[in-house]
């Protein structure tokens, strides 16, 4: 009993264990998460069901078509004459009927298509393109998203690096004020050096106020449109990891096709207007149906029995409107240059991109060598810093050539962290443009 006691507290002990784990843990998202958060979270994602059942309806409703057709007709008249027979006539053991003026009628047809000419096919191949169409202009709203993404994304990498390199710098003045400090004790240093420093110290303090003010109004948004609650840098990955060659990375993303939701837009606009021509030569064909009609009235089918009686019809009719064909010509016509202007525009639509994408390589290159000058520069900046140190500790040097020295350091850093991330960020612009 005592055993089964210990294993029941045991179980009981891992598992608030595991939970408290679980509950401690933070999760962490990459752009591509971010991505598909915010698409799933838009409120116009709702619409891709919409459209998928609008057309399930649509074509349900021409389907319908295919279906015998039920009508029901009904008419009462009276008029000014009617047919009479001459009083000179008369045939033995016959009497002439006496027609009313009046005359009744109720009439419930059954009719049922044989051929139509292929417009119902047609029609439900119409509405078929025209949903692919609303598809495709859904699909190039929702990958916009990506564009406000990598915005906020990378604005808030950005943030975070230059939080970051401020807080060093704090720590650096803190440093250089003690320093100092004691440097003005020793006679070595004046008070205004160490005034100087600690300025430039509250000075950075104020920096780091203003740069978590819009970090945290940075990840607010991102949490907006993403659904999820990001509230710190460290929830967010680097999209490209560091020591990544750049170069070869962009060579990859060149080596693969532009594929872009427009131009999935331009065919599905192609495909459309061909149904659309599929429809009007169908209306220029002739029609073929089967009826039955049945009714009750006066006079009936027999013309010489002028009471109430019910009647019966059956057969085949055609319908043709030869009159469609008259338009078909031109209806092509319309079609041909329909698709010229498509074809145009897809292929402005593809020159557009190719200049973006040139643009984007040439502002990518640029940044890669930005770069690997920022580092030389940076490497050469702190070893300035710190022999401005040592002169100020020697007497040298004052306070305020120090200051300078440790901004151009900051500022080296800073400009560094810049063109790393505007780097990421051009190779995800060039990504979007490409959708690849």
């Amino acid at each position: 009993m005592k055993r089964i006691i210990y294993i029941f507290i045991a179980l009981i002990v891992s598992r608030f264990t595991i939970c408290a784990q679980d509950s401690s843990a933070v999760s962490v998202y990459t752009i591509e998460d971010c991505y598909n958060l915010s698409q799933q979270n838009f409120p116009l994602v709702k619409r891709y069901n919409l459209i998928e059942l609008s057309q399930t309806y649509s074509l349900k409703n021409a389907y319908m078509k295919y279906l015998p057709q039920i009508s029901l007709s009904g008419s009462a008249s009276i008029q000014t004459d009617v047919l009479t027979w001459p009083v000179d006539i008369s045939i033995p053991g016959f009497d002439f009927p006496q027609y009313s003026k009046d005359q009744y009628s109720a009439i419930i047809e059954l009719s049922q298509v044989i051929w139509d000419g292929g417009q119902i096919a047609a029609e439900r191949e119409n509405i078929r393109a025209k949903s692919t169409i609303e598809k495709h202009e859904q699909d190039i709203t929702m990958y916009s998203l990506r564009e406000k993404i990598d915005g906020l994304y990378f604005g808030i990498l950005l943030l975070g690096e230059q939080l970051n390199q401020t807080k060093m710098m704090i720590s650096e003045l803190e440093t250089e004020v003690t320093r100092i400090g004691k440097c003005v004790e020793n006679g070595v240093a004046n008070e205004s050096d160490y005034d100087m420093i600690t300025v430039e110290l509250i000075t950075q303090k104020q920096n780091i106020l203003n740069i978590e003010s819009r970090l945290e109004a940075y990840l607010r948004m991102l949490s907006l449109m993403t659904g999820k609650k990001i509230d710190s840098v460290q929830m967010l990955e680097y999209p490209i990891a560091q020591g990544t060659n750049m170069e070869q990375l962009l060579h990859s993303i060149l080596m693969q096709q532009v594929n872009r939701y427009e131009l999935d837009l331009y065919d599905a606009q192609i495909a459309q207007l061909d149904t659309q021509l599929d429809y009007w030569v169908a209306g220029g064909m002739p029609k073929f149906k089967l009826f039955v009609r049945g009714g009750y009235g006066r006079p009936g089918l027999d013309f010489l029995d002028n009471s109430f009686a019910p009647f019966a019809v059956a057969g085949v009719t055609l319908q043709w409107n030869i009159s469609e064909l008259y338009n078909l010509g031109h209806g092509k016509k319309i079609v041909k240059y329909s698709k010229q202007q498509i074809e145009a525009a897809k292929e402005t639509f593809l020159f557009n991109t190719s200049l973006q994408s040139e643009e984007q390589i040439s502002q990518i290159r640029r940044y890669i060598k930005l770069l690997e000058e920022d580092e030389k520069i940076y490497a050469l900046r702190i070893k300035i810093r710190k022999s401005a140190e040592v002169e100020v500790e020697n007497g040298t040097m004052n306070a305020a050539d120090l200051i300078r020295e440790i901004n151009r350091e900051d500022l080296a850093k800073k400009q560094m962290i810049l063109h790393e991330i505007e780097l990421m960020k051009a190779m995800y612009q060039l990504k979007y443009i490409r959708n690849n």
